[in-house]
């Protein structure tokens, strides 16, 4: 038997594109693994809560700790769960744009957030640097979020991005 001969006349189709809606049925953040996402999200919340509920009582005394550290940790659970709410919609659904500003708003909120208590404590040329890398961070995730295409709208119109053929 010569094994080496039926890959000399196979074709290997290699595509970047995400697998379509049709060739997978469950929403991509659907609980197919019996439910281990859910308890690993739990188990990531529950320590976040644990570490917030340690640095307010570190903090008791300075109000304004205590409330960055409030609006930080709503804003995470807040933004996973808009996470877990994009994934299990459809491509087509006209929800998508509006859960995409929500998750852009509230990660521009953190980065303004964490930015605004990281550049006070550094020397003015590295203040300069945490700000400049905040503003990057904004601009990207805002142009990737809304002026390129979505790759789950886009992928039910693509061909496949190569096709590589073997042989002589």
């Amino acid at each position: 038997m010569d094994y080496g001969k039926s890959l000399v006349n196979s074709e290997l189709k290699l595509s970047l594109n995400p697998p379509r809606a049709e060739d997978n049925p469950t929403p991509t953040g659907a609980s197919s693994n019996g439910g281990t996402s859910s308890c690993a999200s739990a188990v990531a919340l529950s320590f976040l809560g644990l570490n917030s509920v340690i640095a307010i009582y570190h903090s008791r005394h300075d109000p304004r700790s205590i409330l960055f550290v409030t609006v930080s940790f709503f804003c995470v659970v807040l933004l996973f769960h808009l996470l877990r709410v994009f994934e299990r919609l459809a491509p087509e659904s006209p929800r998508r744009l509006q859960v995409k500003a929500a998750v852009w708003a509230l990660t521009t909120t953190l980065t303004v957030m964490f930015s605004g208590r990281v550049a006070p404590l550094m020397p003015a040329p590295v203040a300069a640097v945490v700000w400049s890398m905040a503003a990057v961070t904004i601009l990207a995730g805002f142009y990737l979020f809304f002026v390129c295409p979505d790759a789950a709208s886009t992928a039910t119109d693509e061909k496949p991005a190569c096709k590589v053929v073997e042989g002589p």
